[in-house]
């Protein structure tokens, strides 16, 4: 058996990225990978501005002092000129009138008979955000590869940047199998189950930003599944779930030999030990198991790194930790296991709580929680010890 990190290693050798770019407005660009580095085209802010509401002055300013208020500077106005001696009522975000270099809060002064005092001594500077505190015209922003979030596109609109060139969106086709897949709604029949993998499938992938160009649910029919196959060959991934074993009515994983090439990988991974990757027509395929559980995780720590991966993300399938302490003693098994668990909040301490049953086919206990936490394998874990946990909400879910 392979390991996570193995597997993920091959795929970013095997796989390359699409390399084909667009520009979208900067706010449409949260979610998007960043196709060249953007560079600053001004600096931030463009001249000094007052950190919070007060009074411009020229520094230093002596405690026990005081000057005349001449004035008013808002933000948004041009600024105004301030004479020696004087000081300016100002608020904050606005331009330092010429002459000033120093804001005194309006909490350290006492305001009388048209003068301001003040009791501290206050430097040359002091609540001033100088020109290019945030960023420097010619600076680099982000680099290539970058993953978009709001932050960062809060930086880019900061600097008057309308549009960024990022990589094209991916486009993913997704199949679900087997006749006995009912879609939401429809009515129920005995031998029938409603498809949960899909959907499931259809939101993750959504949340990825991707392009869902094929959304198919494949009967037992060969001839059905080769015309399926051929056309999700336009996209830039396959993914399926189920059918892919070596069982008997496995017959995806047929359809995929006949067009190009399947590897079964046994992954040192619980849940989702088996993982079909190959291609189909050249295009990149990844079979992932049938159970809801190992669906969802082998297309976190997969799927996600493949879609990364093809989009030029520079870290693809990046997978944030957070060490926590566990409420409750648990032993590994032989591989290691990505437990359901959520946080709580025990004597002012947040501890992870296990879902009671960690079967692989119960979708109760991804909704319960709120992320994963790794139990490597043979462990022997007491209540306290800590564990490497990743939160759903990290991954953008």
């Amino acid at each position: 058996m392979e390991s996570v990190e193995q597997v993920i290693e091959r795929l970013i050798q095997w796989i390359e990225p699409l390399g084909e770019t667009e520009r979208v407005p900067v706010l449409e660009s949260v979610g998007r990978v960043l196709a060249e580095p953007l560079t600053a085209p001004r600096d931030v802010p463009i001249a000094p501005l007052s950190l919070f509401d007060g009074y411009a002055a020229a520094g230093p300013l002596v405690s026990g002092n005081s000057l005349p208020v001449v004035g008013k500077q808002f933000a948004g106005d041009a600024p105004a000129r301030l004479d020696p001696g004087t000081a300016m009522r100002i608020f904050t975000g606005a331009l330092l009138p010429e002459g000033a270099d120093t804001v005194i809060a309006q909490e350290s002064v006492t305001v009388e008979d048209g003068r301001v005092r003040w009791d501290e001594d206050v430097s040359v500077g002091a609540g001033v955000r100088a020109t290019g505190a945030d960023t420097r015209e010619g600076q680099t922003l982000l680099d290539r590869g970058t993953h978009i979030n709001a932050a960062m596109l809060g930086l880019i609109a900061s600097t008057g940047v309308a549009s960024v060139p990022v990589s094209r969106r991916v486009r993913v086709a997704l199949l679900t199998t087997g006749d006995e897949l009912l879609a939401p709604g429809e009515p129920f029949a005995p031998g029938k189950i409603y498809d949960a993998n899909g959907p499931m499938l259809e939101a993750l992938l959504s949340a990825a930003g991707v392009e869902i160009v094929q959304r198919a649910v494949l009967p037992d029919d060969p001839i059905v599944i080769d015309a399926r196959l051929r056309e999700a060959a336009e996209a830039d991934l396959i993914v399926t779930s189920g059918g892919v074993s070596v069982g008997e009515a496995d017959l995806v994983r047929a359809g995929v030999e006949a067009l190009g090439r399947i590897d079964h990988w046994r992954i040192f991974l619980k849940p989702g030990k088996p993982l079909a990757i190959g291609e189909v027509l050249g295009t990149p395929f990844l079979g992932l198991p049938g159970n809801p559980v190992s669906t969802f995780v082998t297309y976190l720590r997969f799927v996600r790194t493949a879609i990364d991966r093809l989009a030029g993300r520079t870290d693809p399938g990046a997978w944030p930790v957070q060490p926590l302490p566990l409420a409750a003693a648990r032993r590994g098994g032989d591989r290691p296991e990505y437990i359901r668990v959520r946080r709580v909040e025990v004597d002012g301490r947040v501890q992870l709580e296990a879902y009671p049953d960690q079967n692989s086919g119960l979708l109760s206990s991804l909704a319960w929680a709120d992320g994963l936490a790794l139990v490597p394998p043979d462990a022997r874990l007491a209540a306290g010890d800590t564990v490497e946990f990743t939160a759903f909400k990290e991954l953008g879910l």
